[in-house]
Order: structure tokens, then C-alpha cells, then sequence
């Protein structure tokens, strides 16, 4: 007898009744959620926010040293002093 045939004498449970199913899945897919999306902010969001953030004070740290933005592209520099 082959996989196929084997499969076809397999009974298959029948579907539970709507409310213990919704509240199986509030139970136990709700709180994974959760987990999964408080920890992709935290991996994900934070480290994105500190990178831009540590961009800024590098740039106001150059502008302290040096006088000057540093450039972005398509802008020439410019001085602390410019008229």
C-alpha cells in the first residue's frame, strides 16, 4: 500500500466549534504575536533610530571641529559663518 492509499483510510478529526477554536487561537497565536512585534521594534526600529541618531551627532560634532556640514549629495559645503 503506498503513501496515498494510506492517507485515504486516515479519519480526520472534525472541525471544532467556532468559539473553542477562536478562543484556541486567542489563547495561544495572540500573545506570539505580540512577542513577535515588540521584539522586531526593539531589533529592528531602535537600532534603525540610534543609527540616524548617531549620524546627527557626528554631523553636529564635524560642524563643531570643522565649521562645515558635512555634504550630502548634490549640495556644495557650507560654513558656520555663510552669508
Amino acid at each position: 500500500m503506498d503513501l496515498l492509499e494510506q492517507l485515504a483510510d486516515v479519519t480526520v478529526p472534525p472541525v471544532p466549534a467556532t468559539p473553542t477554536f477562536t478562543a484556541g487561537v486567542r489563547r495561544k497565536l495572540y500573545p506570539r504575536l505580540l512577542a513577535l512585534h515588540v521584539a522586531e521594534f526593539a531589533l529592528g526600529a531602535t537600532v534603525w533610530a540610534a543609527g540616524w541618531f548617531f549620524a546627527a551627532l557626528f554631523a553636529a560634532l564635524r560642524f563643531t571641529a570643522t565649521g562645515s556640514w558635512p555634504q550630502s549629495r548634490g549640495q556644495e559645503a557650507t560654513r558656520g559663518d555663510a552669508h
